[in-house]
């Protein structure tokens, strides 16, 4: 019965009955079980798809398992029939068989339909593939189990077909996983552009929609907001954030003339700027579609497997024809479908199938146990392979920005400044109220040195320029700026340099420089003693770039747009195959055309999701360690891929020649399947053990 308080009203996916509240209320359901399906089956487009197919996957591993369980029973099952009290077990296995057959067909039925799909396309297209393969070893150890069953003798063989399914099903999956987070990620870049522009024309200001504004169109863009297509600023002055499109670790100070990059960022200016590319040809733009083309191409493992189909298939269905018409003729029909049945069986790529699979299966697991994920299986063997490793410099050899040292001049003493502490006191007082990142490292300097801020008042920042206050005691201007601002000479050198300045006189100097993480040099040293080439390929400054470089024993190139670095990737690609390492979404297209693209877990969506390979943990130390679990993950494939193709060049011929009963043939095509699992396992096992250990 019902709380007198509780009106009932009709679950949105079953119809019954729902306790509480008013359909009005949003979806109602009556258990747990609709959610979940409604969830399933009302989802649209890319994501609804991933998510039905999960879900066809979890009912068929129930499946799969109670086929399992009834298979180790039949395992045991007596050879002939026996007499007496045996006779009971004997039909308690002819019921065991009936029960695989009735948990296999629900697994057929959700997952068979995508590879029957697959294999079918391949026939109209006139050329077999692994899907026409598979289907046909599917449907082998299927006849052969259904035969048994019906006749009640002979064994089945349900679990094979099952395993099998499910083992594509999900490969297919990650796949399509994989390709749909992509697609989320670059959907999140384009919301860096804004919908609607404010444009300025004789008739004032209007907004507008993004996709009406033409070449020559000036438009006002106020700080916070970002630029919407290429421009160059025809009125005003900003510090601007480059870091979406160069990976420039400092704000920019633009002015009159200067060109602005779509996506960026105007942190503290007003700016009129006229557009000099149309909506979607800016840089931002331009960015994106290399990802996508990027994400676009094709596996190389995945074109050495249809190649490997294009000839064993049509070998193999020769073979089989051959030993069917041969047998049939010599020693009867009976004979001629065994032997051309145990031909399909035996040729079955099931352990050429799993030799792949599960090795990238097991070794994702042992990444994932250390916070590495792997997106893309592939990846793992080009790594193995790789020579040259580029880096990005800022967020991923870098942490930030750090006062590195703090100079006085002969003129701090008198306005008060005896010692560095009094001169870092008076910046900090300037640096509360800004959000810069040499404010940022100033604030943190202050910390560090137990220095109070200094009270300010009239406190101001000047875009591009720095902040200005007033002292309370004298009222004299403190200035905390770039030296072209407060009156400084320029600066030479790797470092960033703020002036600070008291009544336009320079009373000191803050000179700043990048945090190189802390794991980075060991980490370059461990890659090098590997035989690895080092680059670091960035948008920021020369000096800085070389500063980074040199310390860490590698190549540096600086000041690269994306579009360069993904040039540059190409370049090194000649010396074997190359690994991008970056955090930022101004490296995603060179993680995507990399043969290995690695990300960082602190950097931007596009760049985790365009990588092939994402390192949770923020930590360097861990590439090492994966470029050791990828060299023995490809020496296991290699062991795997050896035995699978001497299995079928031993037993084909067998089969051809009647010398391997069809029940045999699938026993070796399982046995054959268990040898080359219990290899992968072992590199989950032990085998990952021994990588990590010897971090």
């Amino acid at each position: 019965m019902l709380p007198p308080s509780a009106a009932p009203s009709d679950c949105d996916y079953c119809g019954l009955p729902v306790a509480g509240g008013t359909a009005g209320d949003g979806p109602r359901y009556c258990c747990l079980g609709c959610r979940f399906a409604a969830g399933i089956t009302a989802a649209r487009g890319d994501d609804g798809e991933a998510r039905w197919m999960m879900a066809r996957l979890g009912l068929a591993l129930f499946f799969t398992m109670n086929v399992m369980v009834f298979t180790m029973v039949l395992w045991s099952a007596p050879e002939a029939d026996p007499a007496g009290s045996a006779a009971a077990a004997r039909v308690f296995y002819d019921l065991a068989r009936h029960a695989c057959l009735l948990f296999s067909a629900p697994v057929v039925l959700l997952l068979g339909g995508p590879l029957l799909a697959e294999a079918a396309d391949e026939v109209r297209r006139g050329r077999g593939g692994v899907g026409l393969l598979l289907m046909l070893g599917v449907g082998a150890a299927l006849a052969i189990s259904v035969r048994a069953t019906w006749a009640g003798e002979g064994h089945v063989y349900f679990e094979v077909a099952c395993t099998v399914l499910v083992a594509v099903t999900l490969g297919r999956w990650l796949e399509a996983s994989g390709k749909l987070r992509t697609t989320e990620a670059l959907r999140s870049l384009r919301s860096l552009l804004p919908d609607t522009v404010r444009r300025v024309d004789g008739a004032g200001e209007t907004r507008v929609a993004l996709a009406s504004v033409a070449l020559g169109d000036m438009l006002r863009v106020l700080p916070g907001e970002h630029v919407p297509t290429d421009a160059r600023i025809v009125t005003g002055r900003a510090a601007i954030d480059e870091r979406a499109v160069t990976g420039e670790s400092e704000p920019v100070e633009k002015g009159q003339g200067d060109g602005l990059w779509s996506g960026s960022l105007d942190l503290d200016g007003e700016l009129l700027v006229e557009v000099v590319a149309p909506p979607g040809a800016g840089t931002l733009e331009r960015l994106i579609d290399a990802v996508t083309d990027a994400a676009r191409r094709g596996s190389r493992r995945q074109r050495l497997a249809g190649t490997i189909a294009a000839w064993f298939l049509p070998l193999v269905v020769v073979v089989a024809l051959g030993s069917l018409a041969f047998h049939w003729h010599r020693r009867g029909p009976a004979a001629g479908v065994l032997a051309g049945l145990a031909v399909v069986v035996v040729a079955c790529p099931c352990a050429l199938g799993l030799a792949t699979p599960l090795v990238l299966w097991a070794a994702i697991g042992r990444a994932a146990r250390r916070q590495i994920l792997i997106r893309d299986g592939d990846a793992l063997f080009r790594l193995a392979r790789a020579r040259t490793f580029c880096f990005d410099k800022t967020g991923t050899l870098t942490t930030g920005s750090r006062v590195e040292g703090v100079e006085r001049a002969a003129a701090a003493a008198r306005h008060g400044l005896a010692d560095d502490a009094a001169l870092v006191s008076l910046a900090a007082g300037l640096a509360t109220g800004s959000t810069h990142v040499h404010a940022r490292a100033v604030v943190d300097e202050a910390r560090r040195r137990g220095c109070v801020p200094v009270a300010l008042a009239e406190v101001r920042t000047f875009p591009g320029r720095g902040v200005e206050g007033r002292r309370g005691a004298d009222a004299a201007p403190v200035r905390l700026g770039s030296g072209t601002w407060t009156g400084d000479a320029p600066a030479d050198g790797p470092c960033a340099v703020s002036t600070l300045c008291v009544a336009g006189t320079v009373v000191g100097r803050l000179r700043f420089a990048e945090t190189v993480r802390p794991e980075a040099a060991a980490t370059a040293a461990a890659l090098a003693a590997r035989g690895a080439r080092l680059v670091v390929l960035s948008g920021d400054r020369r000096g800085r770039v070389d500063e980074v470089a040199a310390a860490l024993g590698m190549a540096g190139e600086a000041r690269l747009l994306p579009e360069e670095k993904l040039a540059r990737i190409e370049a090194l690609r000649g010396d074997g195959g190359v690994v991008m390492i970056g955090d930022g979404i101004n490296d995603a297209p060179a993680l995507a055309a990399a043969d290995v693209g690695v990300a960082l877990g602190c950097g931007a969506d596009v760049s985790r999701w365009s990588a092939a390979v994402c390192l949770l943990r923020d930590d360097l130390s861990d590439l090492p360690w994966l470029v050791d679990l990828a060299a023995r993950s490809e020496r296991t494939v290699r062991w795997n891929l050896l035995w699978a193709f001497a299995y079928n060049a031993a037993l084909v011929p067998l089969a051809a020649a009647g010398q391997v009963h069809p029940a045999l043939a699938a026993a070796a095509m399982l046995a054959s399947s268990v040898l080359v699992v219990a290899g992968s396992l072992r590199l989950a096992d032990d085998g990952g053990a021994a990588v990590e250990e010897a971090r």
